[in-house]
């Protein structure tokens, strides 16, 4: 639905842009037009928009519409229309070739807006050629604001039917910044008219040599810039080469805890490839959540490592049947302790020591070992005590049953934010999505215990999980 309409906005869009055009260039009294100015307008705002201000990386300001103010201010609104043709022509090939439908697009909504800009501007009082100063830069304010609205609105609007983002959301990530730009483009513009209102040929000379000047020096620094850049990547390349050398011998240290882990898989068989599956919990949600490299590689060996302190735990109580005893407890809450001290020992996993200690930390303060609470506790150990928890509630274990996917959700959910930071929980309730094949079978995402929940149960827990948190009731659909 949403392609067919696209291709019919764009068809519209290029259909009255042509029509007006054509409408505007009927009965142009040519003879009223400098044939010098005229020339100069076509090639200024071909360079223009040829060469825009670099700001970093791919963003670019063109400054063509100031060219197009001077245009429609100085002679009306179809040399602004002739000058927008440019305009398309080279926006077609720069930075590099478009599709015919997005230079079909650009045609039609630029046509549109410089048309309806230079209508307002005449509606509103601007006079072609243009007259008192305070007058005429009143009038190039409002069609500045005309033009900004009807170009940036088409724009957000193609954006929106060819994609599945909201118009809304297009608008405020693009265009929001962009009012104080075109203002300040669009009285550079109406100083360009005025210039060669008063001086003629030689105030626009005078006028345009010094942004001309000012451009040449940007380009230059832009130059050094990029020099400069390439002497940054190669520091970067040896710091690559350095760092691969210490993630050598990281993985030299971090072999010796893994040997730890064997040991305790050997003590403990009912949570074998519990650390696994944990891993695979919290990088899901780590990600979920935006974490960084770092924080995200942080997760992982903390993860991986959360429980190597149950190596200090007898064996008589991990194989324990049954229910621990308060002493046997007592004893089982000290593994994050052992397990930080034993990761305090490699100098390269330091920095998982944190993590490893506060796993058991509950969010509203009541965990062990130090009580910890909200903010106090790290993020990642946050992460890692959601995933711990729903591995451990959907697997088998000597005294108890695993639980179902939905019913380990729906205490997680239960247990927020009491226990578990909510946001960790929403994270992890969007990864538990059931996903279907296309004969509509179901299939398990890797890393997870056991079927997905269907979309609609986790709405509903979505929606419980919300009204924890705001105290108000929130109905679904």
């Amino acid at each position: 639905m949403k392609p067919q309409a696209a291709k019919i906005y764009i068809g519209l869009v290029a259909t009255l842009g042509l029509v007006v055009l054509i409408v505007s260039s009927i009965n142009v009294r040519t003879s009223s037009i400098d044939p010098v100015m005229f020339v100069f307008t076509m090639v200024l705002v071909g360079i223009a928009q040829r060469n825009p201000v670099v700001l970093f990386r791919s963003s670019a300001i063109s400054v063509a519409f100031a060219v197009k103010i001077a245009a429609y201010v100085l002679f009306g609104t179809p040399l602004a229309l002739w000058a927008t043709i440019v305009v398309v022509a080279v926006n077609a090939y720069t930075p590099k070739p478009k599709p015919a439908r997005k230079v079909l697009f650009n045609f039609g909504q630029l046509m549109l807006a410089t048309y309806l800009a230079s209508s307002t501007y005449q509606v509103v009082g601007g006079m072609v050629p243009p007259g008192a100063f305070v007058p005429t830069m009143l009038a190039v304010a409002v069609s500045a604001a005309v033009y900004f609205v009807v170009n940036s609105a088409l724009t957000a609007s193609v954006i929106s039917l060819t994609s599945n983002a909201r118009f809304v959301d297009v608008w405020m990530q693009n265009f929001a910044w962009m009012p104080v730009n075109y203002l300040a483009t669009a009285v550079n513009g109406a100083a360009l008219a005025l210039a060669y209102q008063s001086l003629g040929f030689i105030g626009v000379i005078v006028f345009v040599l010094p942004l001309g000047i000012a451009w040449y020096s940007f380009k230059l620094y832009t130059m050094k810039s990029t020099q400069l850049r390439e002497r940054n990547r190669e520091l970067v390349s040896m710091n690559e080469s350095l760092q691969r050398t210490s993630e050598r011998l990281e993985a030299s240290h971090v072999s010796v805890i893994a040997a730890l882990l064997g040991s305790l898989a050997a003590k403990d068989h009912s949570t074998q490839g519990h650390s696994a599956a944990t891993m695979q919990h919290a990088l899901a949600v780590a990600k979920a959540l935006g974490l960084g490299p770092d924080e995200i590689a942080a997760v992982n060996l903390g993860a991986l490592f959360h429980d190597i302190g149950k190596i200090g735990i007898p064996e008589q109580i991990l194989r324990k049947p049954s229910a621990l005893t308060a002493e046997e407890w007592a004893e089982m809450k000290t593994h994050p302790v052992i397990g930080a001290n034993l990761i305090g020992e490699v100098p390269n996993l330091e920095r998982i020591r944190p993590i490893v200690l506060a796993h058991h930390e509950h969010y509203d303060g009541s965990g062990y070992p130090n009580g910890l609470k909200a903010d106090q506790i790290p993020l990642a150990a946050q992460i890692i005590s959601v995933a711990d928890s729903y591995d451990a509630m959907t697997s088998e274990r000597p005294y108890r049953k695993g639980l179902s996917s939905l019913q380990a959700a729906e205490e997680l959910v239960r247990l927020a934010p009491t226990k578990f930071d909510s946001n960790v929980v929403q994270a992890l309730l969007v990864q538990l999505r059931w996903n279907f094949q296309g004969n509509g079978s179901q299939k398990t995402a890797p890393g997870l215990n056991g079927p997905q929940i269907p979309p609609a149960e986790l709405d509903r827990l979505s929606i419980s999980l919300v009204n924890k948190l705001t105290g108000n009731r929130v109905y679904s659909a």
